[in-house]
């Protein structure tokens, strides 16, 4: 069943391009007001006027973790509104190279964007989520769940994304604010061209890194539409209760399925098959 049909107020972090910004329109042809976020002012200046000249009620601010101004204006801006029924938080990239190569500076920009940042604007919005009953969608990965080689920090954040939405749902449930983590398969967005590849020319990990690699960009190229994640979410806003996760994209139940009826070594060896290692 799904809430009666109401208009909205909806945050949506990282609504530049791919499943952010396709979330980010669908729900504002929808008729439900919209704040999008990008990491630069010109570039959310450039969508603001695309969407207002399509008479669509989203408006975009910058945001780029682990900004503290920029978490700071946003969150004045989303309580001068006076009212926040979903935050989407979709903001992240990857960092792309063998554990041994990926240092202490990486990692901390890894978690800051993909995790702390979140986590916090997440914390600063709640008080506004309560008093309107609303949601919180974390927009995690399949990654999550299977580890992936050469993507082993992206991974992390995407677990630890799901862990903490596990726990919130439980804390936030008698306050009335539901928890949800959306878990995309391969999709057919800009995300592997815009990962961190960080591995040195000619380190002992580099042949199998480019297969592995070139294994991703095949599989996002093949993958579907963002429209099909951002559909999801748009039905996660108005159901009337959500579920704890929900995979999305092709083959993406199937594979949680997998995942969890395999011995451990039939699924790494699955997983190194499927990336040419």
């Amino acid at each position: 069943m799904t809430r009666p049909q109401k208009l909205l107020t909806v945050l949506v972090t990282g609504a530049g391009d791919g499943i952010g910004r396709a979330t980010a329109q669908r729900l504002a042809r929808a008729g439900h007001r919209v704040i999008g976020t990008v990491r630069s002012a010109d570039r959310a200046a450039e969508l603001t006027g695309l969407a207002r000249a399509g008479g669509l009620p989203l408006s975009y601010s910058r945001l780029e973790f682990p900004s503290a101004a920029d978490a700071d204006a946003l969150v004045r801006e989303v309580e001068s509104l006076g009212r926040l029924d979903v935050l989407v938080n979709n903001a992240g990239f990857g960092v792309f190279g063998a554990v041994e190569h990926v240092g202490a500076e990486d990692t901390a920009r890894q978690f800051a964007v993909n995790v702390f940042g979140p986590l916090d604007l997440t914390r600063r919005l709640l008080p506004l989520l309560r008093a309107s009953r609303g949601r919180v969608i974390w927009i995690g990965s399949l990654a999550g769940r299977i580890s992936l080689p050469f993507q082993a920090h992206y991974s992390a954040t995407k677990a630890a994304v799901a862990a903490i939405g596990d726990a919130m749902r439980m804390e936030l449930r008698p306050l009335g604010v539901q928890v949800c983590c959306v878990e995309p398969g391969d999709f057919a967005t800009a995300f592997t061209g815009a990962r961190a590849v960080v591995d040195p020319p000619g380190s002992a990990y580099q042949a199998a890194q480019a297969r592995c690699l070139r294994a991703a960009e095949r599989q996002e190229r093949g993958g579907g539409s963002p429209e099909a994640a951002a559909a999801l979410v748009e039905r996660l806003c108005r159901a009337r209760r959500l579920p704890a996760r929900a995979p999305v994209g092709r083959l993406a139940r199937t594979m949680c399925a997998v995942h969890r009826l395999l011995p451990d070594r039939l699924r790494e060896r699955a997983v190194r098959l499927n990336y040419d290692l």
